[in-house]
């Protein structure tokens, strides 16, 4: 899809907000489940419990996310989201050890916006620049992506790039502006990182 095509699209988070809108979710519950999951494994959970809590999550957010609004001020979604699967990681292991009454009557708007977890916060910055990276790439030739590749992700100087592909270093800073631009927009597009403020 043409870049300008997409960049008149709403994000992904804004989508989710319809009902209607089943490719929508279903791109999103493709995009956050692994995330999640990984997520909830590293904090000791088995297989088959962390896919349990990664559906709770999946569904409370299907039913909090509808009656939210944007607001400026308020945390923003990576750490609602990060609260929300922190909860339910605690809620499970609590549950186990018979030391929690259960909570049907906690949802997102309970939580507080402003928890932050480094780990969450790492997880979820490269689990959404990996997924850019991965939806961006067919959208450009070999040589335009190894250049970005090299010089972006690599690091690589670009003189060196240059050498190695045989092209001007102008067309490696070319190269590497293009696919930034276009991965700024995917950024946007897959995880839009704005605020949530539940509506009373």
């Amino acid at each position: 899809m043409p870049a300008e095509a997409d960049a008149t699209r709403p994000s992904l988070l804004l989508r989710i907000r319809d009902p209607q809108d089943a490719d929508s979710w279903s791109n999103f519950v493709d995009l956050y489940s692994p995330l999640l999951l990984r997520y909830a494994r590293k904090r000791g959970l088995q297989e088959a419990d962390a896919a349990d809590v990664t559906q709770d999550v999946l569904v409370q957010l299907a039913k909090s996310i509808r009656s939210f609004e944007y607001q400026p001020e308020r945390g923003r979604f990576r750490d609602w989201l990060g609260t929300v699967v922190r909860h339910r990681v605690l809620r499970f292991f609590k549950r186990e050890a018979n030391q929690a009454r259960r909570a049907d009557g906690e949802w997102l708007d309970d939580l507080p916006a402003t928890q932050q977890d480094s780990d969450w916060s790492d997880a979820f910055n490269a689990h959404i620049l990996n997924a850019a990276l991965e939806h961006v790439r067919p959208h450009f030739e070999e040589t335009t992506w190894e250049a970005f590749r090299l010089a972006w992700l690599e690091q690589q100087p670009a003189t060196t790039v240059a050498e190695k592909l045989e092209v001007p270093v102008a067309g490696v800073y070319l190269a590497k502006s293009r696919v930034l631009k276009r991965l700024r927009e995917e950024v946007m597009l897959i995880a839009e990182d704005w605020p949530l403020e539940p509506v009373r």
